[in-house]
């Protein structure tokens, strides 16, 4: 059993880097923009903030990137340890900004990914569509989908969708609300994943 990237190691990372972040408390978090990008988002919508690049959440022991880097061509999510603009290269000149979130100052309390088949022809293996991190009392959702003209297009895109607001998420069937009629499957651990796909592969 192969998945895109022939490389079972990529899922261990999520899981082990989003376990990584549970427990710590997030001092900050951080977009990375233009001058120009008004009300902390590059693609304006009344959905969430829709940004061209990764960001940045900063805890009180470390700093992590979740940005569209799972495939070689820079779609589906990936959360790792380090900073966004040391992992991507921006398309012109953008400026690290605070984003003052519910969140922010609060203990993670859990960090769900939920995951999506690549949809390649021929391929196999899954990808992160969204990444669901709550304290609690917040909630911020990070998903890998493209919004234009102030809607929702296109999954498993290099474009991010940030949203604070759970109905928000409920609406748009992102994330836990995405299980049931929005082909979204959440694994609770490495091995979970990897037992559905060897299993369904056969």
């Amino acid at each position: 059993m192969t998945t895109l990237i022939n490389d079972k190691e990529l899922y261990l990372q999520q899981f082990k880097n989003k376990d990584k972040l549970v427990g710590q408390t997030i001092k900050e978090i951080i977009f990375y923009l233009e001058e120009t990008d008004n009300d902390f988002t590059e693609q304006p919508n009344e959905l969430g903030k829709s940004l061209l690049n990764g960001i940045d959440i900063k805890t009180n022991q470390e700093s992590f990137s979740i940005g569209n880097r799972f495939t070689n061509l820079n779609y589906g999510l990936s959360i790792e340890v380090g900073q966004t603009n040391e992992l991507e290269f921006f398309d012109g000149e953008k400026n690290p900004k605070s984003f003052d979130t519910k969140i922010v100052g609060q203990t993670v309390k859990s960090v769900d990914i939920f995951w999506m088949k690549i949809p390649f022809e021929n391929a196999t293996g899954f990808y992160p569509q969204e990444i669901e991190i709550i304290s609690n009392e917040n909630y911020l959702l990070i998903s890998s989908i493209e919004v234009n003209d102030g809607q929702v297009n296109t999954e498993f895109t290099n474009e991010l969708l940030i949203i604070d607001n759970k109905d928000k998420a409920k609406q748009l069937e992102l994330g836990q609300f995405g299980i049931e009629n929005n082909g979204r499957k959440y694994f609770s651990d490495f091995e979970t994943l990897i037992n559905y796909e060897e299993k369904n592969s056969r």
